[in-house]
């Protein structure tokens, strides 16, 4: 009879939050007596890991952001660091997060702690020197973006993207419309400001200030707000309490309210990608503090922000950075597609096209296979 062994996941934010939970919940059924603790949210305390810290708490944008929680994040580094030399877990799976799980991955490394990374941190775009880090540490390095695995040799298994078993609604259209009492035959927005606080803060009173200067124009518009479940539904009810137009928040069900939307303003990440497999055509916007973006600007080589479009290998929907990100540009560039039909139909198609490159379904199965496979041959 196997002894009953420990495995830590760690995932600093709510994309993390998300697939870690499906990831182990495939673990769980391939090795029903593993344990399961780590750094997450809701949906992996849903999926039956022990949390020693929860995500929301150290889940930032940006280097200078960073500051404003630097007491949390060294916290939350040494709550990991004592429960890797109290519990000695068996496997230690990192997802994204590099600042972080880097100095933590060194440690287990130390510890004689094997390592699997899943989900690549972008490399591709800045800081590449940390791909040799990377492979020094982990046994293998399980990567979601078709161009990754390459980039880190033999260590690195493409095992598709995970959203393309999650992302789909959950009922037909009609339903869903009348469950968010959303009105047939008038356009519907998805407003999506991130997942992370200060993202939410910075894009949420300029999409609210868009969606005032799109209703002025189609005045049967609606606008829907999901919200990612590392955010206060509180504050965001607090900061639409002044809006002049109706943003219905949507806590439950984000992939529902995508679905009936025909047109989405997105926050860059993970966001984009799950739109994109819906096939909504959208605008992406990326703002930090003047600091991060003076740093990124010097450092980030990469033609496109959205990840959607990196994967296209083109700019199949329009992006806004920085300071060419305001109320007019983000009205604009929606009104553009709203108004037209044809050119919206085209954006949909091309974003179906990209998101056949993110493989086949099945992604979680097959990167539990190679954690069961690692503990097992670990004995």
């Amino acid at each position: 009879m196997m002894n009953e062994k420990t495995l830590m996941v760690i995932a600093g934010e709510a994309s993390g939050d998300l697939h870690a939970s499906h990831l182990i919940l495939k673990i769980a059924a391939m090795r029903p007596k593993l344990r399961f603790l780590g750094v997450g949210g809701e949906k992996m305390k849903q999926a039956g890991v022990e949390l020693i810290f929860e995500n929301q708490e150290i889940a930032v944008t940006g280097f200078s952001e960073v500051l404003s929680r630097i007491g949390k994040i060294r916290k939350a580094y040494r709550t990991v660091r004592e429960t890797l030399r109290d519990r000695s877990p068996d496997l230690l799976i990192l997802l994204d997060f590099p600042d972080f799980n880097l100095r933590v991955g060194k440690v287990a490394k130390k510890m004689g702690i094997p390592i699997l990374y899943y989900i690549s941190p972008q490399v591709w775009a800045w800081r590449r020197k940390r791909i040799r880090t990377i492979k020094n540490l982990v046994e293998k390095i399980m990567v979601v973006l078709p161009f990754e695995a390459s980039l880190y040799g033999e260590k690195g298994v493409f095992v598709g993207h995970p959203l393309l078993d999650i992302v789909a609604p959950s009922d037909t259209s009609g339903a869903i419309m009348n469950r968010l009492q959303i009105q047939r035959g008038s356009p519907i927005v998805s407003l999506l400001p991130g997942s992370r606080k200060n993202e939410v803060q910075q894009l949420l009173p300029v999409m609210v200030e868009a969606a005032h200067k799109i209703r002025d124009r189609i005045a049967d518009v609606q606008f829907l707000l999901p919200i990612a479940s590392t955010i206060d539904e509180e504050e965001i009810r607090k900061m639409l309490e002044k809006a002049l137009v109706p943003i219905v928040p949507v806590r439950e069900g984000a992939y529902d309210a995508l679905s009936v939307s025909d047109f989405a303003v997105v926050a860059s990440g993970t966001a984009t990608l799950e739109t994109a497999i819906l096939g909504v055509p959208m605008l992406i916007l990326y703002r930090m503090s003047a600091l991060t973006f003076a740093l990124a600007r010097r450092l980030v080589r990469v033609p496109h922000i959205g990840l959607i479009n990196m994967v296209a290998g083109e700019r199949i929907v329009p992006e806004l950075i920085q300071d060419e990100i305001s109320s007019y540009r983000i009205a604009e560039e929606t009104l553009r597609v709203l108004e037209d039909g044809e050119l919206a139909a085209g954006i949909s198609r091309k974003l179906q096209r990209a998101v056949t490159q993110l493989g086949e379904p099945g992604a979680s199965t097959r990167a539990a296979r190679i954690a069961v496979d690692l503990i097992e041959e670990k004995g």
